[in-house]
């Protein structure tokens, strides 16, 4: 059934995923959008960027699949779509209930403590029609990490940006969309770093 509220921060987030992995040996992506609401743009934007964080990207493929899933739910948002669409091979992707248990466990301190230092700050700068400029720069980015999931900690970094400005977007705290740019400073940076 369709959650008709949509989360409003990390810790919220990651109890729709607890919340779809209950009572199932395996959770699909489509079972997790179905919690969050398929109109929720910025919390299904920050989903994928906090498993590229965690250590389910030690799996090779991982991180490119989520970066697929922010692209392509980025571009809808920018579009102004109402409901999200995935195709079938996304929504599809499947993991054991036990590992989300594990790594939702692993979040969920971070997160707490994310959650608070979140306030409503310079909310003009992630609100419409700003919000779209944050969700054209998580695109972008999410594009760049298929190349760079060879290359270690840069689809991290990249990640952690993505999930500063999608959090920014979902909490109305334009200085964590700051914070958020500051991040890709460092990672460009590492890039820069390491092709020179």
């Amino acid at each position: 059934m369709e959650n008709n509220s949509s989360p409003e921060s990390v810790v919220e987030v990651l109890g729709c995923v607890e919340d779809a992995a209950k009572g199932a040996d395996r959770v699909s992506l489509a079972d997790v959008v179905d919690r969050i609401g398929d109109g929720a743009f910025p919390p299904l934007i920050l989903l994928p960027a906090l498993i590229m964080i965690s250590p389910l990207t030690a799996i090779f493929g991982v991180a490119t699949i989520c970066a697929v899933a922010i692209a392509l739910t980025a571009v809808q948002m920018m579009i102004a779509r109402e409901k999200l669409w995935l195709p079938d091979f996304i929504l599809r992707a499947t993991l054991p209930s036990s590992r989300i248990d594990r790594i939702v466990s692993w979040l969920n301190r971070p997160a707490r403590v994310v959650d608070g230092v979140i306030d409503r700050r310079l909310s003009a700068l992630v609100v419409a029609p700003f919000d779209r400029l944050w969700a054209l720069l998580c695109f972008t980015l999410a594009l760049m990490v298929p190349a760079l999931e060879l290359v270690p900690m840069s689809a991290t970094i990249i990640a952690a940006a993505i999930a500063l400005f999608a959090l920014a977007m979902l909490a109305r705290d334009g200085l964590l969309a700051l914070l958020g740019l500051v991040v890709l400073g460092g990672a460009i940076w590492l890039l820069w770093s390491l092709a020179t």
